[in-house]
């Protein structure tokens, strides 16, 4: 097993976006600097094996879990039966919470604007496929409007990401997901985003993603080859968090420069849920408080109307056009 730190290239968001919007190419398709937006940076990225005591979703924001599953999980509707419980019963046995709710899943198996063999292929449920290209977080505040229906009145929740190979007897080594310690952001290298839920290729949804301005501070960490029976578990969006830090991890696929050349593209599948705690006092001011971070002005004055419903001039790839 590779089990080395490497260095890699990951994808930034620029430091002029801080305390603003940073617009999607749909949302603003004439945005003078909307080529020049990200920022590049070399990055070490640690073993995670290695720490001791191993990380954990309250100390770091993401864990490892030993979890077998006997199921073929390219099977949509078996996934969405049976894995969906089995993710169910992980998270009740890892999180100690009262419940957990709600179910949804993308799967990933290969690299944007590639195609051939290291490019995306179709997959079972019509997710998008593509590997994550840049930093982010998937959630923040405005995920509450749509857990609403899921979430008992006035309880807090924790949405949580349940990552793992689809595939028997294949270790996770072409562009490994790699995970940010939390702790080790500064909130004010937070910035709110326009972002894009892929998980129906045919037609993409407006989110409201979180990006980060890099530091020298941010600890990045991977678990090299994971096997099938193992599943990363790692924090999207938790109530209970009033640092803008512990409220999620950001995360993204990278390049490891010693993945062997033979190594099979990856083809892992990730599961969203909601994990369901304790009631909550003064939920509307809480969830005001938060909502007042989000900005809804891009860098360059013009206000934002980016917050939910289908993306507008969206095209899906020919295969799934009507």
């Amino acid at each position: 097993m590779h089990y080395v730190n490497f260095q890699t290239q990951l994808y930034f968001v620029h430091p002029r976006h801080r305390g603003f919007r940073v617009p999607n190419h749909y949302s603003m398709e004439t945005h003078p600097n909307l080529k020049a937006d990200g920022a590049v940076e070399e990055v070490t990225i640690h073993n995670a094996r290695l720490l001791d005591p191993a990380p954990t979703v309250d100390t770091h924001g993401f864990e490892l879990i030993h979890a077998p599953c006997d199921l073929d999980l390219l099977d949509n509707e078996l996934v969405q039966d049976k894995y969906y419980e089995h993710c169910r019963e992980v998270l009740k046995s890892a999180r100690g919470c009262y419940d957990v709710r709600g179910g949804g899943h993308e799967y990933r198996n290969g690299m944007g604007g590639e195609t051939g063999e290291r490019g995306v292929k179709p997959t079972p449920n019509g997710s998008g496929g593509a590997y994550a290209g840049g930093i982010h977080s998937d959630m923040c505040a405005v995920v509450e409007q749509y857990f609403a229906r899921l979430v008992p009145e006035n309880r807090h929740f924790e949405s949580l990401n349940l990552w793992r190979s689809c595939k028997k007897n294949e270790l996770v080594q072409t562009m490994p997901l790699v995970v940010c310690d939390m702790t080790t952001v500064a909130p004010e290298d937070i910035v709110f985003g326009d972002g894009m839920a892929t998980g129906n290729i045919r037609q993409y949804m407006k989110v409201v993603d979180q990006r980060i301005v890099y530091s020298h501070a941010q600890k990045w960490y991977y678990f090299p080859d994971m096997t099938e029976d193992e599943v990363l578990i790692f924090r999207q969006y938790d109530t209970r968090q009033e640092p803008l830090n512990l409220r999620t991890v950001f995360h993204t696929a990278a390049r490891n420069p010693h993945t062997p050349p033979d190594a099979p593209m990856r083809y892992t599948i990730e599961v969203r849920m909601q994990a369901i705690y304790d009631v909550e006092e003064n939920k509307d001011e809480r969830v005001a408080r938060y909502m007042s971070q989000i900005s809804d002005t891009y860098e360059d004055g013009s206000k934002c109307d980016w917050w939910r419903g289908p993306i507008e001039n969206y095209v899906p790839p020919p295969e799934y056009r009507d």
